[in-house]
Parts: C-alpha cells; sequence; structure tokens
C-alpha cells in the first residue's frame, strides 16, 4: 500500500497541470525548477533588487504541494506549514505558460475572494486535504508568493515566510486567469 500512495504521489507531482481547468485557462503547466527560469515562466513580481521573482510550488511530504517564491538564480525556496517556515531545494516546480497575457493578479481579501466568481482562481497545491491558491504581497520591501488559505480555514488569508514563522495577510493579490476588471465597478 506505501508504494502504491507513493507512486500516486509520485505521478501526481510529477504530471504537468496542462490540463487542469483546460476550458478555463490557456495552458499553464509547471515544470521542474533546479536554478534556471525557463523562457515562458509565469514572473510574480519584483525583489528587493528589483529583479523578476517567479511563482513557484515544492512538495514536502507528509506536509503537501504549497506555493511559493522563485528568485532567479536560487535554487532554494522558502514556504509556511504548520506556522513555521520550511526551506528545500528538492521537489521545486516553475509556473509556466505560453500565453500568459490572461493572467492577472487581482486585489482581493480574504473576506471578499469568494466573489471572484468570474475569475477562474489556479490552485497552486494542497495542505492537509485543503485546496490553496496562489497570492502574492509586498512584504519585507520586495513581491513575495505564498499559500491562500480559505475562508473557512483558522489560518484564513496569505501565508508568507517571516522570520522563521508564518505572516498572515487578510489583503493581498491572487493569481487568476480570465479575469476582467469590469465585474469589479459593477458593484
Amino acid at each position: 500500500m506505501l508504494l502504491y500512495t507513493l507512486f500516486i504521489i509520485f505521478v501526481v507531482f510529477n504530471a504537468p497541470f496542462e490540463n487542469v481547468l483546460s476550458a478555463d485557462t490557456d495552458g499553464y503547466y509547471w515544470r521542474d525548477y533546479i536554478g534556471h527560469v525557463p523562457n515562458d515562466a509565469i514572473e510574480g513580481g519584483r525583489d528587493i533588487q528589483g529583479n523578476p521573482v517567479y511563482v513557484g510550488q515544492a512538495f514536502f511530504k507528509d506536509i503537501g504541494l504549497l506555493p511559493t517564491t522563485i528568485y532567479k538564480g536560487s535554487t532554494n525556496i522558502q514556504v509556511t506549514a504548520r506556522g513555521k517556515v520550511f526551506t528545500s531545494n528538492q521537489n521545486i516546480k516553475i509556473f509556466c505558460s505560453k500565453s500568459p497575457d490572461g493572467y492577472r493578479w487581482v486585489p482581493t481579501t480574504i473576506d471578499t475572494m469568494h466573489l471572484l466568481m468570474d475569475c477562474v482562481l489556479l490552485p497552486g497545491g494542497t495542505e492537509t486535504n485543503t485546496t490553496l491558491h496562489i497570492g502574492r504581497a509586498y512584504h519585507e520591501m520586495e513581491t513575495q508568493i505564498g499559500k491562500i488559505y480559505p475562508r473557512f480555514s483558522e489560518h484564513k488569508g496569505l501565508a508568507l515566510p517571516h522570520n522563521g514563522k508564518e505572516a498572515n495577510y487578510k489583503s493581498f493579490e491572487v493569481l487568476t486567469y480570465n479575469c476582467s476588471v469590469k465585474q469589479f465597478c459593477e458593484n
């Protein structure tokens, strides 16, 4: 049974997410990341020096598949889980697409994110059987990418690494696909 479970985890983690939400997105996928940023990687913002950062995810056994910030040239990432910060240089993926124009960071809060009904909110991983979305915030003088816990969770909001612990934001930006500004002006 253990071998079967490990096989399923391997297949799921190594399979590209190109067909997930294929009716709603324009072909995104996760590539292995070992320090080189591919040309089709989706930019997530800027670091403290003004260099681009990228959307990543990392797999941690017994924790889950977690969204993270990838810094160009670095093979190390940090994620938060269970109120702590974990670092790794293994099992890292980078978010990519051949058609990046449809992806957009939309400002929201944990209490209003559910109102983005006309937007595809991209799944960024799972933790304790909970789907996590990809979020970002300006933190420590740069854009950082992390996981968004759903509003029904005790940890609700965007979680980012900070001084060895988990910093939590109630206001943040969420990564979406095919989301128009018009819908926000109608209310």
